[in-house]
Order: structure tokens, then C-alpha cells, then sequence
């Protein structure tokens, strides 16, 4: 769509807006900023999660396409998905677990029985990397095997199952807890056991320095994740300043992505957030690193050029090895959201229908296009720009 005609689609913006203003259900206003004029419009708009939610038929005005919102075309027997990845998460592994969240080593080694008996094909951190930055091909029903927190069963548990199958995996490591075995609790990797497994494939990437617990962030001693929250200074009775926040942050994660360099030659950067924590601020400062590849704990199969990736928890002991293989096809969408035929990358929200009016995300539509979309909520104003720089 980069050969959008702007004084059409301006055009088209404001027959949008004509049928737009006919909705009258309870919502919120939003200006829509076009060709130097500010539009006012009121209708059936949701904002959920980051995602401003528009009518189907007002976001067809507006950008001048089709837009869709049906079932996929039927895939081959035996094929769940396409051009879309499972990232399977784990943590610690024993062999007589005491909580149900320790996954015990032989359902472990039954799961990885079963994605290969299901026809799941797992893939390497490479290939990853090449399907989400370089339109790379994978196969289909594709899985990710990742690890956190760096614990020692990866070494001794895990991985002489993952060398039976012929798979790889990666582990997000604690960097400071390797180079610092003396701290307590399980025991973690050492970095001469990552760089043996290195050798068969492993990768082993970043889960922060040390920024893996909880900190207090007001005067009343309430707490959030240290990666996300500015901290709350006591001598001072505040709150971190931006800067400092940016500071504390990349430089924890600037000294885990040099540390692994170091002791393991790596050349590509991936991040684990603690407890699946983010925000824009984390954002920033990981493009800023050079760290491309970003993975939470929110469940959900990945799709193609999804940099913030979800996680599907394959580590709890509480499922049977066949109901975990068996849950990642709960999360292979039953509708499909196309724009002029070409699938639509959503970014976490599915359209959904309302009083009748299928409401689709405007961002995730805009951003197939290429059209930069700034929504500013406080202000109540959306501005869109073609590429190039112009406005719509």
C-alpha cells in the first residue's frame, strides 16, 4: 500500500468520517487529525490494551481498503499452523518435584516424545531470528524451546533429553548468578557448562544482569518487578527521574549482553523479561542496546516479524505431558483479519464484534500498511502518516 494517493485517501478519510459520525453508541471522543485539519468524531471506539478499536466499515473509509475478518483457509492433515511459532517456556526441572510449578524431568522428556510424534518440528534460535527479522521460512507447526533463570537442570536434566530428540533450546540466564555462584538458592549454570552446550546447539541469551526481583517503588513499601518500575528513593522521599530509571536499566542490561559475549562469542541478543514485565520504557532501552528480540510470559502463538513474543508455559507439573503438546493448539486462531487478502499481524488484540459492528484494531491495520498511527489518548487526537513523512 505504499502507493496510496494522499489527496484520495484524504478524500476517503472524510467519507469515512461522514458514515462515522452516524454512530452514536456510548464511547469516548477522538479527533482524527487530516490534511492540517482536526476532525472531531464520536462512535463505537474501545481503546484495550495499546489498541485503538474502530468500526470495519469506518477503517475501510478511512484507509480506502478491504478489510476481512473470517476463517482461515483449511490447512493439510496434520499441519495446526503456518508462518507462526510456539515458544515453549521452562524453568527448573527435577526428578521428584515438590511444587507444582517444578516440572518433573520425566514428563519433560515425555513432551519432547510427543512434539516429535504430533509433527511438531522444533527450531533452532537461528531460525527464529531469521523468520522474525529477515522473512525467513520455518516449518510448519514450528516450536521454540526456551529456559529461565539459568538453573543447573538444564545442564544435568534437560539437556541430555534435548541431545536424544535432536533439538536445541535456549536458556534466558540471571548473568550475576553465574558470575556469582556463592549467591544461594538452586543452583544455577556454570559458564564452562554453557559454553559446552553451546557446542550442541544451545543458546543461552539475557534475563537481566540483575534486576530479577521485586523492589519497593513508594513511601508505603509496595513493590513492582525492578526491570519496570522506577524505584522509590527513601532518603529523598521520591521516585526515580526518568534518567535515572533509563541509567539503572541499560546499564544492568548493557553489562548482561557484554557478559555473555564475553564468556560464550555471542554475536545476536535476545531478552526474557522477569515475570513477563514490560513497558515502553523497557522498550526503548532494549532498541537501544541493539536488542532486537524481546520475550513475555502472556500465552499465545507467535507470529511472523512479533519481536515482543509470548510464551506458551509448558513447566507446570499440574498438566499430563499430552495436555500440554495438546494446549498449543488452543491458541491457533479460528479467524483470520486480512487487509486487501494479506493476513494482519495482531499485536494482542482480535477484533471483536459489537451491537452488530465488527470493531478492528487500527494500529495493527496501519502498521500492515505502513502508515504510522499516533494516537495521543490524553489529548484525544489520531494522526496518521504515509510513508515519506506526509499526512493522510
Amino acid at each position: 500500500m505504499r502507493k496510496i494517493i494522499v489527496p484520495a485517501l484524504a478524500a476517503a478519510i472524510l467519507a469515512g468520517l461522514a458514515v462515522f459520525f452516524g454512530f452514536r453508541q456510548e464511547s469516548h471522543e477522538v479527533n482524527f487529525e487530516v490534511g492540517g485539519r482536526v476532525l472531531k468524531s464520536s462512535g463505537p471506539l474501545e481503546y484495550s490494551h495499546h489498541e485503538l478499536l474502530v468500526p470495519q466499515t469506518f477503517a475501510e473509509s478511512l484507509l480506502g481498503v478491504n478489510i476481512r475478518w473470517d476463517r482461515p483457509a483449511p490447512l493439510p492433515k496434520g499441519v495446526y499452523y503456518k508462518d507462526k511459532v510456539a515458544v515453549l517456556m521452562y524453568h527448573h526441572l527435577s526428578r521428584k518435584p515438590l511444587l507444582p510449578s517444578i516440572l518433573s524431568v520425566n514428563r519433560f522428556g515425555d513432551q519432547m516424545k510427543l512434539l516429535k510424534q504430533d509433527g511438531y518440528h522444533v527450531i533452532t534460535m537461528e531460525q527464529y531470528r531469521r523468520f522474525m527479522l529477515e522473512n525467513g521460512k520455518i516449518p510448519d507447526n514450528a516450536v521454540l524451546l526456551t529456559f529461565d533463570d539459568g538453573y543447573e537442570s538444564f545442564y544435568k536434566l534437560a539437556f541430555p533429553i534435548l541431545r536424544k530428540y535432536g533439538y536445541t533450546a535456549v536458556d534466558f540466564v540471571i548473568v550475576s548468578d553465574v558470575d556469582n555462584p556463592g549467591k544461594g538458592g538452586l543452583p544455577k549454570l556454570t559458564w564452562q557448562q554453557m559454553r559446552e552446550m553451546k557446542k550442541f546447539g544451545m543458546g543461552f541469551y539475557n534475563h537481566t544482569y540483575n534486576l530479577h526481583f521485586y523492589d519497593v517503588v513508594d513511601a508505603e513499601g509496595g513493590k513492582e518487578p525492578a526491570l519496570v518500575a522506577q524505584l522509590y528513593i527513601n532518603d529523598e522521599n521520591r521516585n526515580e527521574y526518568n534518567e535515572e530509571y533509563y541509567r539503572r536499566v541499560k546499564g544492568d542490561l548493557g553489562l548482561a549482553e557484554r557478559r555473555l559475549k564475553e564468556e560464550l562469542g555471542n554475536t545476536d541478543s535476545a531478552l526474557a523479561f522477569p515475570y513477563g514485565a514490560y513497558n515502553d520504557k523497557v522498550l526503548h532501552v532494549t532498541a537501544s542496546l541493539g536488542i532486537p528480540l524481546t520475550f513475555t510470559v502472556k500465552e499465545g502463538l507467535t507470529d511472523r516479524g512479533e519481536r515482543n513474543a509470548g510464551r506458551i508455559n509448558g513447566g507446570s507439573n499440574l498438566r499430563t505431558p499430552a495436555q500440554t503438546i495438546g494446549w498449543i493448539r488452543q491458541f491457533v486462531p479460528k479467524r483470520e483479519l486480512t487487509v486487501n487478502g494479506r493476513s494482519v499481524l495482531l499485536a494482542g488484540v482480535q477484533p471483536e464484534f459489537r451491537n452488530g459492528r465488527l470493531l478492528v484494531p487500527l494500529d495493527d491495520i496501519c502498521r500492515s500498511l505502513h502508515i504510522a498511527m499516533d494516537y495521543d489518548r490524553h489529548n484525544g487526537t489520531v494522526k496518521l502518516t504515509l510513508p515519506g513523512g506526509h499526512h493522510a
